[in-house]
């Protein structure tokens, strides 16, 4: 069993090399940690309705990633509504990376979610990002 989870780590850990130049070009200031398994992008601009101008944003990799797409978006604990009321749609404090993320609800279709071998031909951590980048448009 050992085994076969060392090679799913090292082949998702390949995966993951090859998608952050992807990654860096769409999003200059994201990085991926193929140790943790997370897709981070530091100092994000939020719009106005939110409590804080910007925010670092984290996103979990799931261990089937390619195939399996992420799932949820995580920002700073102490981000809020300006009012100061929690976001809809959160989910609570989560552990990644060692650190407390607010976890707020973000989904693909999974009719939607096209990986590729070649990141660059199908879905990918850009994308994914991208997506729930959108969930900040509007303050909810």
């Amino acid at each position: 069993m050992a085994e076969i989870v060392a090679t799913v780590l090292a082949d998702l850990r390949q995966r993951l090399a090859r998608e952050a130049p992807v990654l860096r070009r769409a999003f200059p200031g994201a990085g991926v940690d193929a140790e943790t398994l997370t897709v981070t992008l530091a100092d994000h601009r939020l719009p106005p309705g939110w409590s804080q101008r910007r925010t670092e944003v984290l996103i979990a990799v799931p261990l089937n990633y390619p195939a399996g797409q992420p799932d949820n978006v995580c920002v700073r604990p102490d981000l809020t509504l300006a009012d100061g009321s929690v976001p809809g749609g959160s989910q609570g404090i989560r552990i990644h990376a060692g650190r407390p993320w607010l976890q707020l609800s973000y989904h693909v279709n999974p009719a939607d979610w096209r990986p590729q071998a070649d990141p660059e031909a199908g879905s990918n951590l850009a994308d994914y990002l991208a997506g729930a980048l959108t969930r900040f448009d509007e303050a909810s």
